[in-house]
């Protein structure tokens, strides 16, 4: 089904349908889920509740909807089989930007790339670091395929999670590895930096967070021009190819029953066995606005506290403007208001060629409430300078996106450090799953697709079907 078609469905049709599984928001997790289940023979219809794409366009210039660097998720366990089953391995490969590499580090007097070749990246220590320094960085950076892996067993089968309940934190406890004894040195100040670019929970709540994601992403970053946005688009498409309906309308009024939801868009109510929640807590709330006690509860369960957010820079550079050296990822450490991942990619123009310029994409945590575009871009410029210089005598375009359309947010951890995050299925309702970033989300992008998994299996059972896979 082509998106045209998708998005030609008239109010009237919509509500004749009963649809097994409706996933509401645009968040990744919600765009597998619907990719899973339209694949496994289920009615599914996919609302992304806005504008969504690759890309938005500015002064004539295409702009990514997210930072163009993520975790590798062929290395990652939770990612490989649902990437697999959808057939997505060799598409992510092909749209990707060159070979996989690892992060060049910038700072005060650093200029150090990371290649994936040991060799070179051997030698490459031996330039910028003193000897020492360049053992144990090496030593480092070895450690890292391993720092990972002690979660492999815990999510190919992961406990209810968070745990509820004596019973569920006893297994919990069994199942949950040790983490890892971190790096130190300039690597474990990479990961540390890294570790909030890479999922939606860190510090002692999550050390999954740097020792998984941000330790895969450093090793190596997975280069998509347009990020996870460019992602949850490539399983928007699975979902269509697998008879997936797709309608880029808000959803408002989601109502509770014990069969089953409905819910109004375009002025249609729409009907489901159930719905699946892939969104972030305030809209989460205004979906349930006006309505009951179930309503209410579903609210109140999604509304886990949001503390920082990923803000995105963006300058259009002529290619003279910027060093050769430069790598297409890298992280530059310091003081606020670094840590800083840049992507260093090709500018696109929304119509015609370009004249060779590059697009310099700037990711920076910021608070949850922050909204000064304009103190983003030059508080970025200002800590560019030294490790850029003159760049900034180059630029063509430059404007900010302080909350991106494919929003990365960081959530507020308990004071006690105990798990924080939703579950696959609600504890208010049985008909409301989520496959939000809130997700296990110290596992990031890999814990969205997790949750896609588990909210797959509960939305078949609740259909009453069985799986008839998509051809």
């Amino acid at each position: 089904m082509s998106y045209a078609a998708a998005v030609s469905i008239t109010p009237k049709v919509l509500a004749k349908r009963v649809y097994d599984v409706a996933v509401l928001g645009p968040d990744v997790g919600g765009a597998a889920l619907a990719a899973l289940t339209a694949r496994r023979g289920l009615r599914t219809l996919l609302v992304p509740m806005a504008p969504v794409g690759t890309a938005r366009e500015s002064d004539g210039w295409l702009l990514p909807q997210a930072h163009p660097a993520i975790p590798p998720l062929r290395q990652l366990s939770a990612a490989v089989g649902i990437l697999d089953e959808l057939g997505l391995g060799a598409d992510i490969h092909r749209q990707a930007s060159g070979a996989q590499g690892g992060f060049q580090l910038l700072g005060d007097k650093l200029r150090l790339s990371l290649p994936a070749d040991p060799l070179r990246r051997k030698a490459e220590l031996r330039r910028e670091l003193s000897a020492a320094g360049a053992d144990q960085a090496e030593a480092a950076l070895e450690s890292l395929d391993r720092l990972g892996k002690p979660w492999d067993s815990f999510l190919a089968e992961p406990p209810p999670w968070p745990p509820r309940g004596f019973f569920e934190r006893r297994r919990a406890h069994n199942t949950l590895p040790k983490p890892p004894e971190l790096p130190e040195g300039l690597i474990g100040d990479a990961l540390a930096a890294l570790a909030p670019f890479a999922a939606h929970l860190v510090g002692e709540s999550a050390p999954e967070a740097t020792a998984r994601e941000a330790a895969a992403l450093l090793r190596a970053p997975l280069r998509l021009w347009g990020g996870a946005a460019q992602l949850a688009e490539l399983l928007r498409r699975k979902s269509q190819e697998s008879g997936g309906e797709v309608i880029p309308d808000e959803a408002t009024s989601l109502r509770l029953d014990r069969k089953g939801v409905s819910f109004l868009v375009g002025g249609a109510e729409v009907h489901a066995s159930c719905v699946v929640l892939a969104c972030g807590p305030e809209r989460i709330g205004a979906l349930v606005q006006d309505g009951g006690r179930l309503e209410r509860k579903v609210a109140e369960e999604a509304a886990l506290p949001v503390e920082r957010k990923v803000s995105l820079a963006h300058f259009v550079v002529r290619a003279e403007g910027l060093p050769a050296a430069l790598e297409e990822a890298a992280l530059l450490l310091g003081p606020p208001p670094a840590p800083l991942v840049i992507a260093a990619i090709p500018a696109r123009r929304a119509r015609g060629e370009s004249g060779g310029e590059r697009l310099l994409t700037v990711a920076r945590i910021s608070d949850a409430g922050f909204s000064d575009a304009e103190g983003l871009l030059q508080s970025i410029r200002s800590a560019l300078e030294p490790v850029l210089p003159f760049f900034d005598r180059h630029i063509v375009h430059q404007t900010a996106d302080v909350s991106p359309a494919q929003l990365h947010t960081v959530l507020r951890p308990h004071d006690d450090a105990s798990p924080i995050g939703l579950r696959p299925s609600s504890a208010a309702h049985d008909r409301v799953l989520f496959a939000s970033a809130a997700t296990y989300p110290g596992f990031g992008l890999e814990g969205q697709i997790l949750a896609a998994r588990a909210a797959a299996e509960q939305a078949l059972a609740l259909s009453g079907r069985k799986a008839v896979a998509a051809t």
